[in-house]
């Protein structure tokens, strides 16, 4: 059974006192009724109803009950017959699920049920998401500055600073059927002004994702998915840095000399366990300081003698170089992963979700080696330490524009130069999902292939022995025949017996060219 409900608000007016104009929602008609009476005492009063929202009901057995608005009489009738159309075809899709939600309310969903199941929900999408409710409410939002320590084996992460207030978001409380695509290009618009375009193409994947989630999994339909007309900002930061001149010299270097420092504020600090339980125990704040200031420079003056020294960061820059690897596969790298004897590091997680083994060469091995195993991870360096650590060795080293992601495009680009490896074996390297992505390096790869076919054609002798001229096929000069060994063979390609005959056919001599 369908009905249909007119739900437009009740008007009450009078002509010419647009002053006395009121409305009243559909639910009070007493107060429009009284209102008009008190009018009524005075001037001609219209009560009537307006025609723009309509309740449409449809009630049938064997279906889930459909309750949805339309906006006037006509489409209402029309819906109900496409309906009752659709449920005896078997192709009924229901639309109205759409209209009882915001986009508001499926983010939140998806912030608590679905976003934690993604790979990079924690790394990014969390940070989107909890932006977006805060602007909603007006608030900002930002993840601390100072994560808290890793667990041994557990990836470090990177602190975040404040993000910059979304604008242009007030769409994401209408109901999720009436979203458009101008709504969202609108956010573009007013987002271009606060960040890259970079970041916003990141926005608008989780968006993407939000929408995809919602139509398909759970089933919230829409005629038409506003994100496929998205028109996404146009950028290229697709980097090509290599190391120029002596630059690679002087970045280990510069690693080194961190690298030195760094073990001696190790030395320093395992060396102050002692002195400051002992200042501890003294009696007054002036005590503490004086104590723990003679006891650092005495420990300052025993480290710089007798320090360690671990070649983290120098290890952690030719990893980067000699495998590859991105810096989170780098800094996630535990020991019990790298087989010294097979010179292998395995990868469980990857950036594309697939594991992958680096080949490790013997020097990078060594370098490996000579690390202490105070921890389950090879790097015991922090994403924030090494983003620090890395700002100092280029400016000791005097290099500018060098981040640490070059040095994987660096030790690609070096692989490919050997012309020893096709693009599949450097996929294979990078841990590239998609070949695609190895084009830019393709240009490096030609003279591998170059020399390839000259090898494959050379051994067999396609296009070496003879060549076309005149509209007949010549034997090349200098390449070692006879024509007694031409006619020899000619003999038994054609089929004559040399025990028969000892001159050659009339047939043989214009194939060779031979006058």
């Amino acid at each position: 059974m369908a009905t249909i409900e007119n739900r437009s608000r009740y008007t009450v007016s009078v002509k010419n006192r647009s002053d006395l104009y009121r409305e009243f929602p559909f639910t009070q008609l007493k107060q429009a009724k009284q209102y008009a009476i008190d009018l009524g005492k005075k001037f001609k009063v219209d009560l009537s109803q307006k025609e723009n929202a309509f309740l449409v009901k449809i009630v049938q057995t064997g279906h889930k009950p459909v309750r949805y608005t339309c906006r006037s009489l006509q489409e209402a009738e029309d819906a109900i017959a496409r309906i009752e159309a659709e449920r005896r075809t078997g192709l009924f899709l229901d639309y109205t699920k759409a209209h009882t939600v915001t986009f508001e309310d499926l983010l939140r969903t998806y912030v608590k049920e679905e976003g934690p199941r993604n790979k990079g929900w924690e790394k990014s999408e969390k940070y989107k998401c909890l932006g977006w409710l805060a602007d909603l409410d007006g608030g900002t939002a930002a993840t601390p500055t100072q994560p808290k320590a890793p667990e041994d084996g557990e990836l470090p992460r990177k602190g975040r600073s404040m993000r910059k207030t979304a604008t242009a978001i007030q769409w994401m409380r209408k109901p999720f059927a009436n979203i458009l695509t101008t709504d969202i290009e609108e956010y573009i618009k007013a987002r271009e002004k606060q960040v890259m375009p970079s970041t916003i193409d990141r926005e608008l994947d989780v968006m993407r994702s939000i929408f995809t989630v919602a139509t398909k999994v759970w089933k919230y339909r829409l005629g038409e998915n506003p994100m496929d007309g998205v028109r996404r900002p146009e950028y290229f930061n697709e980097r090509d840095r290599r190391f120029r001149g002596d630059e690679e010299a002087r970045l280990i270097a510069s690693a080194i000399e961190e690298d030195r420092l760094r073990s001696i504020d190790l030395r320093v600090e395992e060396l102050m366990v002692e002195p400051r339980v002992v200042a501890a125990t003294l009696p007054t704040v002036y005590a503490k300081k004086n104590y723990i200031k003679a006891a650092l420079a005495q420990a300052t003056v025993q480290a710089l003698a007798d320090a360690v020294h671990i070649p983290m960061y120098e290890t952690f820059i030719q990893f980067q170089i000699m495998t590859a690897a991105r810096r989170g596969e780098a800094l996630g790298l535990t020991w019990k992963h790298i087989d010294f004897e097979c010179r292998s590091a395995y990868l469980a997680e990857t950036k594309n979700g697939r594991p992958r083994k680096l080949p490790l060469r013997e020097v990078l091995l060594q370098l490996l080696e000579s690390l202490p195993r105070t921890s389950d991870r090879v790097f015991t360096i922090t994403d924030d330490s090494l983003s620090n650590a890395w700002s100092r060795i280029c400016a000791r080293a005097g290099i500018e524009d060098l981040h640490v992601h070059d040095l994987r495009h660096e030790g690609i680009s070096r692989v490919a130069e050997t012309s020893k490896f096709s693009l599949i074996d450097l996929q294979a390297f990078s841990g590239h999902r998609d070949v695609r992505m190895l084009l830019r390096y393709a240009h490096l790869c030609t003279t591998q292939l170059a020399a390839k076919l000259d090898e494959a054609f050379a051994e067999s002798g396609e296009g070496m022995l003879s060549h076309h001229h005149r509209g007949r096929k010549r034997i090349r000069s200098g390449n070692g025949l006879t024509v007694a060994a031409i006619v020899s063979d000619s003999r038994i390609d054609v089929g004559t017996s040399p025990a028969t005959s000892s001159k050659p056919t009339a047939q043989v001599i214009p194939l060779f060219g031979i006058r």
